[in-house]
């Protein structure tokens, strides 16, 4: 298998995402609620039905093109509520949206959309796991989470536009019960099964771990 690198994949696809930050009990999170990766050439818009819906842990590392964008401020009550503005910008993506993009190009797709059990950003998994404990003590119904009962409609309106909905959220242990309320509310997910709740993450660190993942992938997914 071919294993096609960043420059590559950035000519190739363009990535936009809505990114927020969130007050929370007097503290600020940053976050970013979705993010969309088309294909460059032909007539495919984040508006459109995606291939596919992936779920990740969190939105990792990804940040806007734009180093002087700065995201709008919305208090709990707002991302509460319906219909609260999505601002999509350019996005600088990270390792593991680029191998979404490699599995684009496998399966042939044209548009992905990337939801998050959490949207609290942070590219460490040690340090997200801090952030959503501190979340959570702030606001134990989790505001930032696509499973809160108040988010749920636009959930399923994010995951209405495609039949194929990818759990790929790893195994971080504070989003256990984050997973399990996703797969209560979304039951047609596919995935790379680890134990329940568990998905295997798309993005490990050696490259034979992600080709791997490719391959599993590949083979396990069905449009």
């Amino acid at each position: 298998m071919e294993f096609v690198y960043a420059d590559e994949l950035k000519r190739t696809f363009s990535v936009l995402g809505h990114f927020y930050d969130l007050e929370i009990a007097g503290k600020v999170f940053t976050c970013r609620s979705v993010l969309e990766i088309i294909a460059n050439a032909g007539e495919t818009d984040a508006s459109g039905g995606p291939d596919a819906v992936v779920i990740m842990m969190n939105p990792g590392s990804s940040r806007p093109l734009d180093i002087n964008y700065i995201p709008k401020c919305y208090s709990v009550s707002d991302v509460l509520g319906d219909g609260w503005p999505r601002e999509l910008i350019p996005t600088r993506p990270d390792n593991a949206q680029y191998q979404l993009m490699r599995l684009m190009l496998l399966k042939r797709w044209r548009h992905v959309r990337v939801l998050n059990l959490s949207d609290l950003r942070n590219g460490n998994s040690s340090n997200f796991s801090v952030d959503f404990e501190d979340a959570q003590r702030r606001d134990p119904s989790c505001p930032h989470s696509i499973v809160h009962p108040k988010r749920l409609g636009g959930l399923q309106r994010d995951c209405s536009g495609s039949s194929l909905i990818v759990a790929a959220w790893g195994t971080t242990e504070v989003l256990r019960n984050t997973a399990i309320a996703f797969l209560s509310k979304i039951p047609r997910v596919q995935g790379i099964q680890l134990d329940y709740p568990w998905y295997r993450y798309p993005s490990p660190y050696k490259k034979d771990q992600k080709i791997e993942w490719l391959i599993s992938a590949v083979d396990k997914l069905e449009t």
